[in-house]
């Protein structure tokens, strides 16, 4: 698909994006750009990239796709630094998962320049991932059978075509693609996956020492997720602020109910709040 496919932050996402792309044979040259020459040497050892720079400005010259796999709070940096760089009919991505914030800043350096004539822009973010960070943590196999949301806009690719490739480029690496524009991704991704975290985060600031000492199972699933990186995730909080927080309301409702149907002793409520969340999980999960 690709001659020069350029990865961005080849850590656990843009590492095993790298990784599926090599197994799959999609790209001819695979180009790791990044800030620290250790985590650069480690992503070529493994084989997630065959070449690797410090300079993302040069780095992406020529590239026919360009992954921005930062955090949320570089992508956009990092995207008004590339597009003077691109080449005519190159394409732009990101995995970013708070995406409006985002797409408006490529949308603000779309209209101050002229790369909307020459290259596609279209926002990405694959629902795949774990706990932990780094490249040590990819794998090929890591995007098999999860979605991958895109959050195409009028003004960064008006005529669908890098939309059309995007979406092969994630189907070929394992991924069912759904399309949606940016306000609504972080609307939904805030309720499924942000407040799950921050939720996960109260519940072991919640537990005394000694209940921590007798966690089992249950509890380190549910809270398996808190120990993601915290500034990873402040920034991905803020980012979709706005979101999150009707997210925390929507939570506050059910917890209040909760609370009012133990305080009152009311059984048959407590059952029916229970009952609903069971079936609608096992109905839809």
């Amino acid at each position: 698909m690709f001659d020069k496919l350029v990865i961005v932050g080849p850590g656990l996402i843009g590492g095993s994006l790298g990784l599926a792309v090599r197994e799959k044979g999609l790209a001819r040259r695979i180009v790791g750009v990044g800030r620290r020459r250790a985590s650069l040497a480690r992503a070529m050892e493994l084989g997630a990239v065959d070449e690797t720079s410090l300079d993302l400005e040069s780095a992406v010259a020529e590239a026919d796709l360009i992954v921005l796999a930062t955090g949320v709070e570089m992508i956009a940096q990092q995207a008004a630094a590339v597009l003077p760089r691109m080449r005519q009919g190159a394409l732009l991505t990101d995995v970013g998962s708070a995406k409006a914030a985002i797409c408006r800043s490529v949308e603000k350096a779309f209209s101050v320049s002229t790369a909307a004539e020459r290259v596609r822009f279209i926002g990405g973010h694959p629902m795949a991932g774990s706990e932990q960070r780094g490249i040590g943590s990819a794998r090929a196999d890591l995007f098999r059978g999860a979605v991958c949301i895109l959050t195409p806009t009028p003004s960064t690719d008006p005529d669908g075509a890098g939309l059309d490739i995007i979406r092969e480029l994630w189907e070929a690496v394992g991924c069912r693609v759904r399309e949606m524009t940016p306000e609504a991704h972080d609307r939904l991704i805030a309720q499924i996956s942000h407040l799950p975290h921050v939720a996960a985060a109260c519940l072991v600031n919640a537990a005394s020492d000694d209940a921590l000492d007798l966690a089992a199972s249950g509890f380190l699933d549910t809270t398996r997720v808190a120990s993601g990186e915290p500034a990873l995730w402040v920034e991905i909080c803020l980012a979709n602020r706005e979101a999150l927080l009707a997210a925390l309301a929507a939570l506050g409702q059910e917890l209040n109910g909760l609370a009012r149907a133990l305080n009152s002793g009311d059984a048959k409520a407590l059952e029916a709040l229970l009952a609903r969340a069971k079936n609608r999980r096992d109905g839809r999960l």
